[in-house]
């Protein structure tokens, strides 16, 4: 029983961690490409392409089923679709698991 809550407690929280990532990921874009960020060597840039690197292979296969539509990227908003869904999915499980016990 311990390891079931411990696990999905485990999930859910890195799927957290991975919408956090992705929070920052797109205000940090939307600060490069309005201007706000001018400095390319400094903190922010650095990290926004941290970000890119990481986040970009999992958008890149959703580019191919969604492109941009008017020039805006909808990808990230079914990548955090698809993020909750997991979550309460796995909230769902834990639940139905604790209740067979």
């Amino acid at each position: 029983m311990f390891f079931i809550i411990f696990l999905a407690k485990f999930l859910i929280s890195f799927i957290r961690f991975i919408e956090y990532l992705l929070t920052v990921y797109v205000i940090l874009g939307w600060f490069i490409f309005f201007g706000a960020v001018k400095n390319k060597d400094g903190i922010f840039f650095r990290i926004y392409f941290f970000l890119f690197a990481r986040i970009e292979p999992l958008l890149s296969v959703l580019h191919k089923i969604i492109p941009p539509i008017c020039g805006f990227d909808f990808s990230i908003l079914v990548v955090f679709f698809l993020l909750q869904m997991i979550e309460y999915l796995i909230i769902a499980l834990a639940n139905f698991a604790l209740n067979a016990l």
